[in-house]
């Protein structure tokens, strides 16, 4: 295994490369700088930009060649589904179209979810979700009441007992960190989706998917509106 400070050092360039394919500052097949500009670029050696190379061709960002070098691929080929890319989407200037996808993604899997979790969730999830909405409900900051938003919405998915859609909570995560933030402008709470997130908390404590799975499609049109406000 790497030392600690390779692993650390191999992280910070790809995620700065990767940022800046996600921000376009290298467009689609365009070809990167060579390993030793690379190299020089960012005080490295040349294994360990060729490593970051490697994790950012299995992300399909880039395409690695022999005698061709290391191109950017194109947008479809990327994995959207990977926390990374998201968080450089998110990072990025943004992007009507990702967010509108995003949000037909949300408004796909979250409203079963949410049913699911109304009809199956343990007492000691509930709670979770109850707790994470009382985070939000005190929250003083953005960065706060996000993180707590978070912990929702990752409690809801967590609850609904299908362990396909709980293996999409890493994913969704990302997803809704991005959302969250497109939503968002200066710090003040949104005190309708605050109530929204309370009747869905309502619906799951009450045994009622039909009201739970209103909800979150709710939340969600409140976050589409929230956004086009801003843009």
């Amino acid at each position: 295994m790497s030392p600690p400070r390779l692993r650390n050092f191999h992280h910070q360039i790809v995620d700065a490369v990767g940022a800046s394919i996600v921000a376009g500052r290298y467009a689609e097949g365009e070809q990167l700088p060579t390993e030793p500009q690379l190299a020089e670029t960012y005080g490295a050696s040349r294994l360990i930009i060729r490593e970051a190379m490697k994790s950012l061709a299995a992300k399909g960002l880039v395409s690695i060649r022999p005698r061709t070098g290391t191109h950017v691929l194109p947008r479809a080929e990327w994995n959207l589904f990977d926390p990374a890319v998201l968080g450089w989407q998110s990072e990025a200037p943004p992007d009507k179209k990702l967010i509108a996808d995003l949000m037909e993604l949300r408004q796909t899997i979250e409203p079963l979810a949410a049913r699911l979790a109304a009809a199956r969730a343990l007492p000691p999830q509930v709670a979770e979700i109850r707790e994470a909405f009382e985070a939000m409900a005190k929250a003083q900051t953005q960065a706060s009441y996000i993180e707590a938003d978070l912990r929702f919405h990752g409690a809801v998915v967590r609850s609904c007992d299908n362990q396909f859609i709980q293996q999409l909570e890493t994913a969704l995560s990302a997803v809704w960190k991005t959302s969250f933030q497109a939503s968002s402008d200066a710090w003040g709470p949104d005190a309708q989706a605050l109530e929204l997130h309370r009747s869905l908390l309502h619906s799951i404590e009450g045994r009622d998917p039909q009201g739970a799975e209103a909800a979150v499609l709710a939340l969600i049109a409140r976050a589409v509106v929230r956004i086009g406000q801003i843009a």
